[in-house]
């Protein structure tokens, strides 16, 4: 055992501490010295859910099978030990008298932890994307939500025992607001948006207003924000006000975490249920409760649910529609806003949880946005938010490969692709875990092809090709394309290879289901690949920069040179005459050149009008009417025909992304 792995009762550490010095020890590339310290406390749950957390991040950045299987072993065995801590039998054993040696802060912990371990359960289910695994996931994320709700509703009541003031000031957030209207907020900050710069500034909210963000599932679902007043107004009396008006704002709190349903009879049930079970606050019995912990431990508790159930608002915000029809069946469902303003307060505790509340935010302002286009083309509209965060972090988490990542993906961002390279590459470096490393060197692949480097992006590919298990297929077809693109490449190996790697790799997911499709317009006989010029593919190069929302984060120039690329492609066989168009008109609205951008898109469509709803390259005609919907609302044109444009999708079936698609248009229709 390393030396410098602390005993536990070697200055009598508290656990969470250990804990969260172990996840530090991860993060600043020490993972050797994380597992021996949470190895070398295996009876503490504290721990073990630290270390929940560490193969659940290692799963998430791999996908690989045997990671995965890990996490979700290890998490099922958080989840039975925390049962078995709060369970049915427990509460049997209290009720007759049995002894617990359980202080208050530990059970309240052992919840938090629970529910911790549902929503990681949940989302590796989800990674199954098979309608049994949609079921499973959706069924522990409401398990989850419940232990959130009740424990949240107990923390804050003891807060307020204590005589914490809701109303008081805490650390500010800072809010992302995006400038497209397809991404418009449902949270409360959307009125403070700044026109100028696209993002909101600091806005200091209060403990209230973290959970308190609307008052009914229709204002979130309408996008209808929550008056500045509304928040004001949360600040509460002590425990000591009337029972009338204690109820009424107690109610508020609740409703936030449990007015996932448009059903009014479920509202006013559980507003009967809460005034009774809440009832009890004003025994003196009941209030003799805060004895038992201080309050320097409650806000921690409270900075400690806030992480899950903000990760647990901001996972549900992001779910295709077809899932927030099943979250809703379920009884519950997310806001994005809400889940990060829970985030940012979470970041500002003392808890293990605040480094991983700080990724998460970083996870979403530089990879989800961009990703899923929720500000459009707008990638950069999560940058300020993300530049703040590493700045705030800078000093303890400096070099950090994790970090040095997150950076990475700032720069590129903002296309500045020397200095995004030179951050990959310090992260690649840094790292001690290989998972780290792939994804660092996934980045720098993916910054040559932004490029237009065409030749080492294949060796990057090739490199990860051999290197990484779970996105072989991925790679292969990267590497392949990047091959053909090459002028000057006489070795067309990794062409050839396109095919079997494909093969290979398919676990029958979207992305695999894509990269099958593909393949097979891809010619492996020598003959064939001598006569095929190189813009074939390179139109599969920028289609591929295209549905990863990669654009535009290209250059002016080779903005400029992808045009001139797609203005060669002639008469031919679809789908590459109307992919060209599609590409075309995207680089022609980078450039704000929106009429040239309709132009083109309208002419895809032409293009596609004789092929089937079903066609395998079925998603060049939706994401054309995509686009053009989208354009047409944005720049005023015709938004009655843009609206219809974006209905219209719903034609087209089983084609390649077409959740990723959903997410986006459902944003968008939503705002209208």
């Amino acid at each position: 055992m390393a030396s410098n792995v602390p005993e536990k009762n070697e200055d009598n550490v508290p656990d969470w501490v250990l804990a969260k010095r172990g996840i530090n020890y991860l993060i600043n590339n020490n993972a050797k010295e994380a597992q021996e310290l949470f190895s070398s406390f295996p009876e503490s749950l504290p721990m073990c859910a630290g270390y929940s957390f560490a193969a659940f991040m290692d799963a998430l950045m791999t996908f690989e099978d045997d990671k995965l299987n890990l996490a979700t072993s290890v998490l099922k065995e958080i989840e039975r030990k925390c049962t078995s801590e709060t369970g049915w039998f427990k509460s049997m054993k209290k009720a007759f008298g049995s002894s617990d040696n359980c202080s208050l802060a530990e059970n309240l912990e052992t919840q938090i932890i629970l529910a911790d371990s549902q929503v990681c359960l949940a989302i590796l289910t989800f990674l199954q994307q098979d309608i049994s695994g949609y079921f499973k996931g959706g069924w522990v994320l409401r398990k989850a939500w419940k232990v959130y709700q009740s424990t949240y509703q107990e923390i804050l009541q003891l807060y307020k025992e204590l005589g914490g003031e809701i109303g008081t000031q805490l650390p500010e957030a800072v809010v992302e607001q995006p400038m497209s209207p397809e991404c418009s907020p449902t949270g409360s900050e959307a009125s403070k948006s700044d026109p100028l710069n696209g993002y909101t500034k600091k806005i200091p909210y209060s403990q209230s207003a973290i959970l308190t963000h609307t008052h009914s599932q229709t204002e979130s679902s309408s996008g209808t924000s929550t008056p500045n007043s509304m928040k004001n107004n949360c600040s509460r009396s002590s425990i000591d006000a009337s029972a009338i008006s204690f109820l009424k704002k107690s109610f508020s709190v609740n409703s936030a975490l449990s007015k996932h349903t448009k059903t009014d009879w479920f509202t006013s049930s559980l507003s009967l249920a809460y005034f009774t079970s809440t009832f009890h606050l004003f025994s003196p019995t009941e209030k003799l409760r805060s004895a038992q912990i201080d309050k320097a431990t409650i806000e921690r508790l409270m900075g400690a649910v806030s992480f899950g159930y903000g990760l647990f608002q901001l996972g549900i915000s992001l779910l295709p529609p077809s899932l927030l029809r099943l979250t809703n069946f379920l009884g519950f469902g997310g806001n994005r806003q809400n889940g990060i303003a829970c985030l940012m307060y979470a970041r500002e505790g003392i808890d293990m949880r605040a480094p991983l509340a700080t990724l998460s935010l970083l996870w979403y302002h530089t990879i989800v946005r961009p990703f899923y286009a929720l500000d459009g083309s707008n990638v950069q509209a999560g940058v300020n938010a993300a530049t703040q965060l590493l700045q705030e972090s800078e000093e303890e988490y400096g070099q950090s490969a994790l970090f040095l990542f997150f950076k990475g993906r700032v720069n590129r961002l903002n296309s500045d692709i020397p200095n995004a390279l030179k951050s990959f590459q310090s992260s690649v470096e840094n790292a001690t875990q290989r998972e780290i490393k792939i994804l660092a060197l996934h980045e720098v692949g993916w910054c040559h092809l932004i490029q237009l480097d065409y030749c080492n992006a294949e060796n990057t590919f090739s490199y990860l090709k051999s290197w990484s298990r779970w996105s072989r297929a991925f790679y292969s077809y990267l590497a392949g394309i990047c091959c053909g693109s090459c002028q000057n490449s006489t070795n067309l190996t990794n062409i050839k290879e396109i095919k079997t790697g494909v093969t290979l790799g398919t676990k029958g997911n979207q992305l695999d289901e894509f990269l099958s499709r593909r393949a097979k317009c891809c010619p492996s006989d020598d003959d064939e690949l001598s006569i095929l010029p190189p813009i074939f593919w390179k139109l599969l190069v920028y289609e591929m920069l295209y549905l990863w929302n990669a654009l535009p984060s290209c250059l002016p120039q080779n903005i400029e040179q992808i045009k001139r690329d797609c203005e060669q492609v002639g008469d031919g066989e679809e789908p590459m005459l109307a992919l060209s168009k599609l590409i075309l008109g995207c680089c022609h609205c980078i450039q704000r050149q929106f009429e040239a951008g309709i132009e083109n898109f309208r002419l895809c469509l032409n293009l596609r009008k004789g092929c089937p709803n079903n066609a395998v390259d079925a998603h060049i005609s939706a994401f054309s009417h995509y686009e053009l919907g989208a354009l047409l609302i944005k720049t005023n044109e015709t938004k009655a025909e843009g609206k219809l444009l974006l209905q219209s999708i719903a034609q087209y079936k089983d084609y390649d992304f077409e959740q990723r698609l959903n997410v986006r248009v459902h944003s968008m229709l939503k705002q209208l």
